[in-house]
This record gives structure tokens, C-alpha cells and sequence, in this order.
């Protein structure tokens, strides 16, 4: 029985210790900017652009004022 339980509390500190370490990566976020390149490089984006996006990837979700 106290074999089990060791090993139960090991599992548990290995899985919070792989928490900690993938909060603090989300925590930390990327710190380098996505360069967009070939295709794209050329391409401006527009504040209209990404409205229109917005409202095409939530048009369910969201009731729009036109």
C-alpha cells in the first residue's frame, strides 16, 4: 500500500512540475516577432481586413451592428 502511494505522489509532482513548466511558457509567450514571408511579405492588412475577418470567423456568435 505505502509503495503505491509513493508512487502515486511521484506521478503527481512530474505532472505538476509539467503544468508549471507549460503555464509559464504560456505565461511568457512568444518574445519574437512571426515574420511573414514569400507569399505574404508583399501583402498590407488593413484595419477593414481584419474586421471582416473578425466577423467572418464569429458571424455565429456575435450579433453585428452593420
Amino acid at each position: 500500500m505505502s509503495q503505491y502511494v509513493l508512487l502515486r505522489i511521484q506521478a503527481i509532482q512530474e505532472e505538476l512540475e509539467a503544468l508549471k513548466k507549460m503555464v509559464i511558457h504560456q505565461l511568457e509567450g512568444s518574445r519574437n516577432k512571426t515574420q511573414i514571408r514569400g507569399l505574404w511579405k508583399d501583402v498590407v492588412i488593413t484595419d477593414e481586413d481584419l474586421e471582416e475577418a473578425e466577423k467572418a470567423v464569429f458571424r455565429d456568435a456575435v450579433q453585428w451592428e452593420d
